[in-house]
């Protein structure tokens, strides 16, 4: 996915260099210059040896030219190595120590689990200035709250599924045959007296029993809802995710198209946990994802900072904001307050 390797391939002048450039264009937004490298980074070299330098810097991917200027901006690949410096040079890291106390002030005072989460985002996005995520097992509790089923063509119908926990699946149904508006309405009619207020977990089964029942027209549909409940609905069950500072993604520059794809996956729970489960990994560090490296392609202009946490079953934290984010910070940040989130966990449960 990533070649964690590439910064250590780097002589000190062109870490120097690269540092300087990541760590300016973050805080300005604007292309670094040579002469602004050299200022930054105290070189003891001209401003032309720096931009040759550059050069370098440019063939190998790290770094590009958003227009004529001789200015420089990172690349995925740039802050990828950028990221890898951090964890060589400063695996102690921290934040500041009245953040620190602040954080554990604020989360040991959880009078509960869901308390303790609730008050784990809000210090994450607070501390950050971006969109924070945990998620947060629920068990076996959740009910289904409301479904929807809309025809959009005779060969598709979108499905949306809310549980009581707000999590929240919305698909598109590929359907085999041609099904019109009344038949969906059929099937959607079918479904809610059956499946509202219903555990979450049960929805694929009570689904699947349906289709045998149903008339043929609407087998087509019924089938393809339960192949969606099979597939994402029952991990609804025992997962719900929290989301605070949506706000910040509108004022941290990402291009208006990319913006309204991610707003709109941060509404698709169940997609937002597997993606924040599956960057977080086994790890007991902070795990970065960066641009191109996610899966998702929604998410190509983001960068994920994701960590593991064990409660009764694993659960995981992150911060989602734009490439262009403040990696020591967020890296101190995630790690401080998934040490204090983890202690707290175990106080409670003393």
């Amino acid at each position: 996915m990533h070649d964690d390797g590439i910064a250590l391939d780097l002589d000190e002048r062109k870490q120097l260099i690269l540092r300087a450039i990541v760590t300016e264009y973050i805080a300005g937004g604007e292309p670094v210059g040579s002469a602004r490298v050299v200022a930054v980074a105290g070189l003891d070299c001209s401003a032309a040896t720096v931009r040759n330098e550059m050069v370098v810097l440019d063939d190998l991917g790290l770094i590009r030219a958003p227009h004529t200027s001789a200015g420089r901006v990172p690349t995925d690949a740039g802050y990828r190595a950028f990221v890898e410096m951090l964890r060589e040079t400063a695996r102690h890291s921290s934040i500041e120590t009245s953040q620190r106390e602040l954080v554990g002030q604020l989360l040991s005072a959880a009078t509960d689990v869901d308390d303790l989460l609730d008050r784990t985002t809000t210090v994450l996005s607070q501390l950050t200035r971006l969109v924070s995520l945990v998620i947060a097992p629920v068990f076996d509790d959740a009910r289904l709250k409301l479904v929807e089923l809309v025809s959009l063509t005779p060969h598709s119908a979108l499905l949306l599924l809310v549980s009581d926990t707000g999590s929240v699946t919305k698909r598109v149904l590929e359907l085999g045959e041609a099904t019109s508006d009344d038949d969906v309405t059929r099937v959607r009619e079918a479904l809610r007296p059956r499946l509202v207020g219903r555990p979450m977990g049960e929805i694929a089964e009570l689904v699947s029993g349906l289709v045998d029942e149903a008339p043929a027209e609407l087998r087509s549909v019924l089938s393809a809802v339960a192949a969606v409940a099979a597939s994402s609905v029952a991990d609804e069950a025992v997962t719900r995710m929290l989301v605070s500072g949506r706000a910040s993604l509108a004022t941290e520059g990402l291009p208006r198209n990319d913006l309204s794809r991610v707003l709109a996956l941060l509404d698709e729970q169940s997609t937002l946990a597997r993606v924040l489960d599956t960057s977080a990994g086994d790890e007991d560090s902070p795990v970065v994802r960066i641009g191109q490296e996610h899966e998702l392609a929604d998410l190509e202009s983001t960068s994920l900072v994701a960590q593991r946490y064990q409660l009764v079953s694993a659960g995981a934290l992150g911060v989602l904001g734009p490439t262009r984010m403040d990696y020591v910070n967020v890296l101190a940040t995630v790690g401080a307050v998934a040490e204090q989130l983890q202690a707290t966990l175990a106080d409670l449960s003393s």
